[in-house]
């Protein structure tokens, strides 16, 4: 089976993207006969690449007048397939990589799907494994026509290394370029920094238990003193408690920290996801019955806010010396 990666050289998550790929490929490595890849590049010709974990035949370089555009990348995607038929095109994580897979499938009478964990050969078809029901359940797919266009499912942070071309290997491929008359104007509204929340060891994510606007503060105040990054599910950020750029679960970050505390959430599926890495998760919440005790290594039942202020005096006492002293003031039974 032919193979075709498709990245983009200008994502700022590259690295992780070909990390997420790699985790495909594991199981499917042996059922292919040539992987390629396809690296669409704005301006001047990438002079590294993303260490792909399995065996390149070639890495073309393919040149995007607009990297921020489905349809250029569809335009240049269809003259590659007509010249370099492909049995099967795996795209990143992302929205643009799930768009792109989906149209490009539709455009070549193929079959798609999207946020695929796992696939392999059934029967000479490609069975496909994927989170359903908002990932409450994973189901298992077969498709039936090539070619098969899928963006695969985000993972904890785990980026790959950035390596020299090989020239060997290298192909620039020079294709014409798209006129979209249609698209009178494009605004680009650029990502937020980095919080560092994706490769933290110590995570304390919040949910809806925290009611408002001030608690949120409260608790980023919380995180600070405690060493932690903060992160919230998805009821914080749409209400605007806490920036969108730390919101953890499907739609969101995939983070893996040694400790996780979620305190005030629920834990249905859509967001546990997003914790189900941690080393070991520390739930808090007023509801004995809540989900997320269900993937937690510990719980706790009370009020989040009284619990935080608790640990946070333990944390405190623990790195000035004090820790038995402070443990037997506090109300945390152990």
């Amino acid at each position: 089976m032919k193979t075709a990666i498709i990245l983009n050289a200008e994502s700022r998550s590259l690295q992780q993207q070909a990390s997420e790929i790699n985790t495909i490929l594991k199981n499917l490595t042996a059922a292919l006969s040539s992987i390629e890849l396809w690296l669409f590049y704005t301006g001047r010709q990438p002079e590294s690449v993303p260490e792909m974990d399995c065996p390149l035949s070639v890495i073309k370089m393919i040149a995007v007048k607009n990297s921020y555009l489905p349809e250029y990348y569809l335009y240049l995607l269809e003259q590659l397939i007509i010249k370099n038929p492909m049995d099967l095109l795996l795209f990143p994580s992302d929205g643009p990589g799930g768009e792109t897979a989906t149209r490009l499938a539709y455009r070549t009478g193929g079959s798609s799907s999207l946020q695929v964990e796992e696939c392999g050969m059934a029967s000479g078809r490609l069975e496909i494994a994927r989170p359903f029901y908002g990932n409450n359940l994973r189901a298992r797919f077969v498709l039936d026509h090539p070619p098969y266009c899928l963006s695969v499912a985000r993972q904890p942070f785990q980026p790959v290394m950035m390596i020299p071309c090989d020239p060997r290997k290298m192909e620039t491929v020079k294709l014409d370029q798209p006129h979209c008359d249609w698209i009178t104007g494009v605004v680009t509204i650029p990502d937020q920094p980095d919080t560092g929340l994706a490769y933290a060891d110590f995570v304390l994510v919040v949910g809806q238990g925290v009611k408002n606007k001030k608690t949120a503060d409260v608790l980023q105040d919380v995180a600070e003193k405690i060493g932690a990054e903060l992160g919230a599910s998805r009821p914080v950020v749409m209400n605007a408690w806490i920036d969108m750029n730390r919101l953890i679960g499907a739609s969101g970050l995939i983070i893996s920290p040694k400790i996780c505390i979620a305190a005030g959430v629920s834990g249905t599926g859509v967001f546990s996801v997003g914790i189900k890495n941690s080393e070991f998760i520390v739930a808090v919440n007023t509801d004995s019955n809540a989900p997320i005790f269900q993937i937690a290594h510990a719980g706790i039942v009370g009020d989040l806010q009284e619990i935080l202020a608790e640990l946070e005096k333990l944390i405190i006492a623990e790195k000035t010396g004090k820790g038995s002293h402070a443990l037997h003031e506090s109300g945390i039974e152990t």
